[in-house]
C-alpha cells in the first residue's frame, strides 16, 4: 500500500524519491554519517505518510537511545513519543537491527528441510567461514536482509543503511562476488555434470566429498574432513545462494531502487564518489544524489582588527584591557585564516563533484556542533536532507 505526500510538503527531489522508491539504499564507507542518513531518510518519509522500515547496521548507542527502541532483526515501531518528536504519525516508523548470521541462516533453513542437516551446515566451520569472513559475505548478508524484507512487501519503504566499506562499490558488488565464489573453479571440480555438459550447483558429486574424506583420515587434517562434510550437507544450498545472488542483482537494478552515496567534503572521498557515480552510471543504475556530510561553514570574520573590534562590542569583555583583547583577536584572526582555507578546500571540492558528476543532486549536512544523540538533532539533519546545493 502506497500513501501520498500530504498537499502541504514542497515537491523537492527529497519528496520524489520519498513518493516514488520503494527502496533507498544509503552507500559510503564508515565514519560519514551514513546511519544517521538512513535514519534522518527514513523519519522524513514516515513524516510523509509513507510506513518506513530503516534496516541499520549498528547504530551509535546514542542514536538507538534516541530512537527509543531496544533494536533486533525484527522489525520495531519506534514508541508513540518518538514519533510525535518527529512529526509521524504512530506506526510509520520502524527501525531493524541486520543480523548478518540471522540472513544466511534464513536462506539456509529455505534450502534444507532436515534440522539436522541445518544443524551440521551451521556448526561446520566452513560455513562459518564463508558467511563471516569471506570478502563480501557481510554486504551479501545485507542484501539478502533486503530482498526478505521486501518479499514480505510489509512496508511502502525500506531504507537500508549499508555495512561500513572502504570502498562503496563494495555492496553493489557483493551478490556477484558471492556468485564468482560459488562458481569458482574450486567448488566446480566437486559438481557433477548435468545436461549438455553444464555443470549444475544443486548437486555435489559425492566421490568428491568421500575422496576428501579418506584424505584427511590419512594426514589426520581437521580441515579436509571439514570440507568434505561441508561439500556433502551444503549441496542443496548452493545452488539456492547463487540463484538468490542473481535475484538481488536484478532487484537493486530496478527503477524503484534508489542509491544515496553518502560522503564527507574531502579529496579522497570525492574522487570516489565520482568513481561510484560513473560505475553505477555503466551498469546501469543511476545514483539519486550525494549526501556530503559534516560540512564546515566560513568564519564570519578572518582580519584582526574586525575581530577585535566586534570582541569590544561584546558586554562580556567589559573591563579587559584592550591590549589583551588585541592579543586575543590576533590569535583568534591565525585561526580563522586557517579554518577560511580548510572550508575553501572543502567548497572547491564540492563544485569539482558538482562538475564531475552533472546531474546529479548534492545535498550537504552542515557540521553540528554536538553528536546525533536527539531527536531534535535528527530532526536537523533530516531538515537539511531537503535542501540541495544550487
Amino acid at each position: 500500500m502506497t500513501r501520498t505526500l500530504p498537499r502541504t510538503l514542497p515537491r523537492t527531489l527529497i519528496d520524489s524519491l520519498v513518493a516514488e522508491k520503494k527502496i533507498v539504499v544509503c552507500v559510503g564507507p564508515g565514519g560519514v554519517g551514513k546511519t544517521t542518513t538512513a535514519a534522518a531518510f527514513a523519519a522524513l518519509a514516515a513524516r510523509a505518510g509513507r510506513k518506513t522500515l530503516v534496516s541499520t547496521i549498528d547504530p551509535a548507542p546514542r542514536l538507538a537511545d534516541a530512537l527509543g527502541v531496544s533494536l533486533s532483526a525484527d522489525p520495531t515501531p519506534v514508541p508513540a513519543e518518538v514519533s510525535q518528536a518527529l512529526g509521524i504519525a504512530p506506526g510509520l516508523l520502524h527501525v531493524a537491527r541486520l543480523d548478518t548470521a540471522r540472513a544466511f541462516a534464513t536462506l539456509v533453513e529455505e534450502q534444507v528441510a532436515d534440522p539436522r542437516m541445518r544443524r551440521r551446515i551451521f556448526d561446520n566451520p566452513i560455513y562459518r567461514q564463508i558467511t563471516t569472513t569471506l570478502t563480501g559475505s557481510q554486504e551479501y548478508a545485507a542484501t539478502l536482509a533486503l530482498y526478505d524484507i521486501v518479499r514480505r512487501g510489509d512496508f511502502d519503504l525500506v531504507v537500508l543503511d549499508t555495512p561500513p566499506t572502504a570502498h562503496a562499490l563494495d555492496f553493489l558488488e557483493a551478490p556477484r562476488r558471492i556468485e564468482d565464489a560459488i562458481s569458482s573453479p574450486a567448488i566446480k571440480w566437486f559438481v557433477k555434470p548435468v545436461g549438455g555438459g553444464r555443470f549444475s550447483l544443486q548437486r555435489v558429486r559425492a566421490g568428491g566429498a568421500v575422496i576428501l574424506g579418506r584424505l584427511a583420515k590419512f594426514v589426520g587434517s581437521r580441515l579436509l574432513e571439514d570440507i568434505a562434510a561441508f561439500l556433502t550437507d551444503f549441496q542443496f544450498v548452493l545452488g539456492g545462494f547463487l540463484e538468490r545472488a542473481q535475484s538481488i542483482g536484478q532487484l537493486l537494478r530496478q527503477p524503484q531502487v534508489a542509491f544515496l552515496l553518502v560522503l564527507g567534503p574531502e579529496v579522497a572521498a570525492v574522487d570516489e564518489a565520482i568513481y561510484f557515480a560513473g560505475r553505477l552510471n555503466a551498469a546501469g543504475v543511476p545514483l539519486a544524489a550525494f549526501v556530503v556530510n559534516r560540512v564546515h561553514s566560513p568564519p564570519g570574520a578572518i582580519d584582526a582588527d574586525e575581530i577585535a573590534s566586534r570582541l569590544r562590542a561584546c558586554p562580556e569583555t567589559a573591563g579587559i584591557a584592550a591590549a589583551d583583547i588585541d592579543l586575543a583577536a590576533e590569535r583568534l584572526a591565525r585561526t580563522a585564516v586557517d579554518f577560511r582555507q580548510l572550508t575553501d578546500g572543502e567548497r572547491r571540492e564540492l563544485a569539482r563533484l558538482a562538475e564531475a558528476a552533472a546531474g546529479i543532486p548534492v545535498w550537504e549536512v552542515p557540521q553540528l556542533g554536538y553528536d546525533i544523540g536527539s531527536l531534535a538533532a535528527l530532526r536537523t539533519v533530516g531538515d537539511h536532507l531537503g535542501t540541495p546545493r544550487p
